[in-house]
């Protein structure tokens, strides 16, 4: 599926997404009359690989729509050559071929087609899912479309699929009852099905999800051309099923040859069984059309077919490898699936050391580490490792012992050091240790390195929002100070950074927070009230906050801004607190994104940060990781379904988000659909881009009044109803090549003239409901309250999402003063509430003021 709408899974009920005026189709009616199946006479077959031409590249570069179309060619040519089936049509059979979701149901059933299956990869947003899936056409009321049909042959389908790919599996489902739940589901006014292949059908359907195409593990599986032909035998053997005909004896081998040390699956391993030879794909062979890194690929798959029943021996054979010979016995009824694991010759060698051979100003409290090229015995190693001059320390192993970290106090500073691997050490198979790289075992190892000084110099404020004298500061900014490095947590407390209005000297109450950022650190300041319009506040960095190593700040320090006039109508699009993996799509879902390293891109929840002026619990968190050798980079978070994609508004409007940014100088912007609701990629306007050099939170607007588009898609005129379509990211060279960015509180906001002598939005500023602690919490939280006054009714509830009064804690008469209450966790009648979000709510006279709070059991 396409963020543009695009996807050959959903709705189209237009049809014209052709590109070429003339299609042609290849029906396939050659009639087997002496196939060694029978039982499938009189009955055929309509095969459809979903999408066309190169679409829906998956993580390694190879394409769902050739993928589909050869696991198709390969079904049609073993019907036809094995069984007595009548005949066989496919929607297209070349890549060249675009064919729209209309043109194969239309041609389907003018066909008269007995039966309609289409043949499709799944996606993720997360890389490490890989499962199976069928699904088959149902309406609204959970019927099925046609009785005895798709429903049945997609049980069937899904368990022989499932054990071929040897993997985990969704089950065989309901269309209208698997789409429902995350998008526009099937009601009696459009009674579905829900996939346009399954609802414009009039013959028994179904589409098959064989394994995600965002799994690089199986991408490169798919590359394979025998793997295509193991997919398209389940689903041979299924039909056979179906019709309650005896499956034939097999015969077929299958499986992947591994490196033992690394699991990575070998490349160029040649399978001897039965007289017959197969060779895994190398870079050479095949992976040379996706990537220009000869090491990058690998799928080790073998698939030997055509042999005898009874037991052989297996010899299998790679360079660099000791060969593994074993017996195999094939299976008559399914595939023989036997993987094999082979051990390196080459002997192991040290890849990568912290600090690097020769280095100076060595940080004296660093752990040594080793990384070694293959696992190692750690006894071995640790009776030959040495320092020199001799300090006490600790050997601890990581990475399947393939990593050694040396950890030690007593390292003096500006000294030199040498740490020697003997000869002695020996790898976890009994290599010799191959210390100098000349590739042959029996050498020692030494790395050679130079302590630095100790830090004398104390932590220095280097960025700092809202900026010295800025002016039209937001009334509710996070005040957001960035240091050169990490401070002693210890000496950070609500006094370290302090906001006191200038008029009349008063304290301006807030939460902070210390973030420790990579190599510094980062204070926000949430304020808990708006500001006063138009007035001075003076930000105070009081002395005695110092870094990990004692060097202390002696001075004060202070920085000035001014508030804008004005106040902001604000809108929330979307506050990140539910529904986010179903509402707004991973970077991977969305055909736009490129450039990327699948294994370091994706996103989630994260509850560490989250924007506090909110109470927010949640944000949405953003990881990604380029390729420097792309030709251009995109990541694209396309807002999908759910209530924020009902949002609509004009270009007078600013769209404003809260990005926690990792200073890394790469790019973020906007991108709206404009003339809803027309869609498609046309309409797709974006914001110039906004480059991410703060570290912390802070409040990014586009003004589209002002600050006019970028480019993208679109034609730069912001000139119908808009809605957000997603958020992007990009890849400034020379800038990080990884990183993580934090998104809050996406919202539209509109400037109104501010009240005279308007203050802090609640009422008094000094009464305050604080947020509760801890939050998430199990089973018990704390909750803090403060009354500027005595009031004759306080009241403390707890409530759930639909409003409904879970807990009473207070109901009473208090005089002034600041009160704890604690919540266990239970209901009026005592019994444990259920895991999720709940309100707590203060009232006081006039006051009312609510924060939202997570249990999770």
């Amino acid at each position: 599926m396409n963020g543009d709408g695009s996807m050959d899974k959903g709705r189209d009920r237009s049809g014209m997404r052709l590109r070429i005026p003339v299609l042609i189709f290849l029906m396939l009616l050659f009639r087997q009359t002496s196939g060694q199946v029978t039982g499938l006479e009189g009955w055929n077959i309509f095969l459809d690989p979903g999408h066309s031409g190169r679409e829906n590249m998956g993580v390694s570069g190879y394409s769902e729509a050739e993928r589909n179309l050869r696991v198709a060619l390969h079904l049609r040519d073993i019907l036809l050559e094995q069984t007595d089936i009548d005949t066989v049509f496919v929607s297209r059979t070349n890549d060249q071929q675009v064919v729209t979701l209309t043109q194969r149901t239309d041609l389907a059933n003018s066909l008269g087609a007995a039966w309609f299956h289409s043949i499709h990869s799944d996606a993720s947003t997360n890389p490490n899912v890989n499962r199976t899936l069928l699904l088959w056409g149902q309406t609204y009321d959970g019927k099925e479309k046609v009785p005895n049909g798709g429903m049945a042959m997609s049980d069937i389908m899904v368990d022989i699929l499932t054990r071929g790919m040897r993997t985990t599996t969704s089950g065989s489902r309901g269309d209208c009852g698997f789409y429902s739940p995350w998008t526009t589901p099937c009601t009696e006014s459009w009674p579905g099905p829900w996939l346009h292949v399954n609802r414009n059908t009039t013959m028994p359907s179904e589409l098959s999800e064989a394994g995600f195409h965002t799994n690089p593990t199986q991408d490169q599986l798919f590359m394979n051309a025998e793997w295509k032909k193991l997919e398209a035998m389940t689903f041979y053997w299924s039909i056979l099923e179906f019709f309650g005909i005896v499956r034939p004896f097999v015969g077929i081998c299958t499986g992947i040859v591994y490196d033992m040390d690394s699991d990575v699956p070998i490349n160029g391993a040649r399978i001897t069984l039965d007289g017959q030879t197969y060779t895994t794909d190398t870079y050479a062979s095949l992976f040379n059309r996706f990537t220009s890194d000869p090491d990058k690929l690998h799928n080790g798959f073998y698939y030997i077919e055509n042999l005898s029943e009874g037991t052989f021996r297996m010899i299998v054979e790679a360079e660099g490898y000791l060969s593994d010979t074993s017996m195999v016995t094939v299976v008559d009824t399914f595939f023989t699936f036997n993987d094999v694991e082979l051990v390196s010759t080459v002997p192991p060698v040290v890849l990568a050391t912290t600090p690097a051979q020769g280095d100076t100003n060595v940080a004296a409290w660093e752990d040594i580490l080793i990384l070694f090229s293959r696992r190692m015995d750690q006894a071995s190693v640790e009776s030959a490792f040495s320092i020199s001059p001799s300090e006490p320390g600790t050997i601890q192993w990581e990475y399947d012992s393939r990593r050694l970290r040396f950890s030690s106090d007593s390292l003096d500073f500006e000294t030199e050091y040498t740490i020697t691997i003997s000869a002695e050490a020996a790898g976890f198979y009994g290599h010799a240790f191959d210390g100098n790289g000349d590739g042959e075992g029996g050498d020692a190892f030494t790395l050679d390195f130079k302590t630095g000084p100790s830090d004398l110099t104390p932590p220095r404020l280097v960025d700092l929002y809202p900026p010295r004298n800025g002016r039209n500061i937001e009334r509710r900014p996070v005040v957001n100070a960035t240091f050169d490095e990490i401070l002693d947590s210890s000496t950070v407390s609500s006094e370290t950074v302090t906001l006191e209005r200038i008029q009349d000297q008063s304290p301006v109450a807030g939460t902070l927070v210390h973030y420790q950022l990579d190599d510094r650190s980062v204070i926000s300041v949430f304020p808990e009230d708006a500001l006063f319009p138009d007035e001075t506040y003076r930000i105070y960095f009081n002395p005695g906050y110092a870094d990990r190593f004692g060097n202390q700040v002696a001075s004060l320090k202070f920085s000035g801004f001014q508030t804008a006039e004005w106040d902001l109508d604000i809108t929330l699009i979307d506050d990140f607190e539910e529904n986010l993996a179903t509402n707004w799509w991973g970077p991977q879902q969305s055909g736009s994104t490129t450039g990327i390293i699948t294994e370091k891109t994706g996103r989630g929840e994260n509850q560490t940060h989250v924007n506090l002026l909110s109470g927010s619990i949640v944000s949405h968190q953003i990881d990604y990781g380029w390729d420097e050798n792309a030709a251009s980079w995109l990541i694209r978070v396309y807002l999908n379904t759910g209530p924020p994609r009902s949002v609509t508004f004009d270009s007078e409007c600013t769209i404003q988000v809260y990005v926690f940014g990792d200073g890394s100088g790469n790019l973020f912007r906007f991108c709206v659909d404009d003339k809803v609701p027309l869609s498609g990629a046309s309409n797709h306007e974006v914001s110039p881009w906004i480059p991410v050099d703060w570290y912390g939170w802070r409040l990014v607007s586009w003004d589209m009044t002002v600050d006019g588009t970028g480019s993208w898609i679109g034609d730069g005129n912001l000139d119908g109803t808009l809605r957000i379509d997603s958020i992007q990211l990009t890849y400034e060279p020379g800038s990080a090549t990884e990183g993580t960015m934090i998104f809050d509180d996406l919202r539209l906001v509109k400037v109104i003239p501010a009240a005279v002598n308007a203050g802090p939005t609640t009422i008094p500023d000094d009464m305050v409901l604080f947020q509760n602690y801890p939050n998430p919490f199990n089973p018990s939280t704390t909750i803090r309250y403060r009354l500027s006054e005595a009031s004759t009714r306080v009241r403390l509830e707890i409530f759930d999402l639909l409003g409904r009064k879970v807990r009473s804690l207070v109901d009473q008469a208090q005089a002034a003063g600041e009160y704890t209450v604690e919540w266990d966790g239970r209901d009026m009648l005592g019994n444990p509430v259920a895991s999720g979000h709940y309100v707590i709510t203060l009232s006081a006279g006039q006051f009312s003021q609510s924060r939202r709070m997570l249990m999770i059991r």
